[in-house]
């Protein structure tokens, strides 16, 4: 179940992952307890331990554990790590914090708690989709084109207007060194 990358991920996900993971060691069905066990194996604690000890011991298991779990599995040591990867994703290079701090207030985004939610609305109503903090948010082009940024330009074609989930991550790199210049990069905001 782990990713391998981050780069998708948000820690709402991860600890929705976490408690399922809990869950699933608590289960009542076998095949799905040992599995957890299995993954619960990723901590030191439990790493030598044969899965029927693990699973004797699931009592003991606390939500930090599955969270740190999940951070192995997305190739992180600690949870503390995932979280710095997480919440750094976007420095130093595009902060979109910055957005709403030099941008026109007369603008109306549509602002959405999951990835799906954003990218059903970019795909029903058109924009460009990109990451807030733990939200997403679609604007539209006079809202990029208020900050001076080319929304005409063709990598945000290539990218499929998805900053999150592009399809053609070149073209991601391309524009984010571009607008980074323009002065939305991640060391410009403090927390």
């Amino acid at each position: 179940m782990g990713t391998g990358s981050t780069s998708t991920l948000t820690l709402h996900e991860c600890k929705v992952r976490a408690s399922l993971l809990l869950k699933d060691l608590d289960s009542p069905d076998t095949a799905r307890a040992t599995r957890a066990a299995e993954r619960m194996r990723a901590l030191p604690f439990f790493a030598g331990l044969p899965l029927g000890q693990v699973l004797a011991r699931r009592d003991t298991v606390k939500h930090k554990h599955g969270l740190t779990v999940i951070a192995r599995e997305a190739g992180h040591a600690t949870w503390a790590l995932l979280k710095q990867a997480l919440e750094s994703v976007s420095a130093p290079g595009l902060d979109t914090r910055v957005f709403f701090q030099k941008g026109p207030a007369v603008f109306l985004n549509r602002w959405c708690a999951t990835y799906e939610e954003a990218a059903a609305s970019l795909a029903a109503q058109g924009g460009f989709l990109f990451p807030f903090r733990h939200q997403y948010f679609v604007c539209e082009a006079g809202f990029l084109q208020a900050l001076g940024i080319d929304v005409k330009d063709p990598d945000w074609e290539r990218l499929g207007h998805d900053w999150v989930r592009p399809r053609d991550p070149a073209a991601k790199a391309r524009l984010e060194a571009k607008l980074v210049a323009l002065g939305y990069g991640g060391q410009h905001v403090a927390g």
